[in-house]
């Protein structure tokens, strides 16, 4: 009696082994379905003021009704300190009406709209663009406002000759009509560093202090 209450307990302690084992899998392929947190994404309001330039040439004598042109952003969007768009992006625009100059002294007539700014794959609508010219020393203190025309959102350029001309490169604001959600950029070593330095300095600090 006692000998056959050995085996059958030697049959249940050894037969669970091989059970045991074969739940391992199971747990192995639930961690493998795990899925990756999604990036940080971060929320740029309508409204947000956009500094850009113009990337080519518009003139009165040349440019045609319905004519588009491009745009590039000249600063980056900086949210909270964090560069979340470099500049460069690329936007662009449309001539809403032109006209050259004729006899009895009539001026050309040129008058452009902002439509839109690419961030990350989006195209976002952009309005009340608003001309901007530097003087010599580039400074906010010294741009004047170009001539605007009674339209919101649309831009009258400068009197070359009789003509109107907006040079490639004249400054320009405008805000986004629109909400745009944009992913957060990956930190990387560059701009982790001064973060490491100020810790290191303050570890000497309390080092030394100690």
């Amino acid at each position: 009696m006692k000998l056959a209450w050995i085996v059958a307990a030697s049959v249940a302690l050894f037969g669970a082994a091989p059970a045991m084992a074969q739940t391992a899998p199971v747990t192995g392929e639930v961690a493998a379905t795990v899925e990756p947190a999604a990036p940080a994404t971060i929320r740029i309001p309508a409204g947000t003021l956009l500094q850009f330039e113009f990337a080519e040439l518009l003139s009165s004598r040349t440019s045609t009704v319905g004519q588009t042109f491009a745009l590039r952003l000249a600063e980056p969007i900086v949210i909270d300190g964090q560069t979340i768009v470099e500049a460069g992006a690329i936007g662009g625009g449309e001539v809403i009406d032109a006209a050259r100059s004729g006899m009895g002294g009539r001026q050309g007539k040129l008058i452009v709209s902002g439509r839109y700014v690419e961030l990350q794959g989006q195209r976002a609508r952009i309005r009340g663009l608003q001309g901007v010219l530097a003087g010599e020393d580039n400074s906010r203190e010294a741009v004047n406002t170009m001539i605007l025309v009674p339209y919101v959102g649309f831009l009258g350029g400068f009197i070359q000759g009789g003509e109107i001309e907006i040079a490639a490169g004249t400054r320009a604001e405008a805000r986004l009509a629109v909400d745009v959600v944009l992913t957060l950029p990956q930190p990387t070593p560059e701009n982790m560093a001064p973060a490491a330095s100020e810790a290191q300095a303050e570890q000497s600090t309390e080092g030394e202090t100690q």
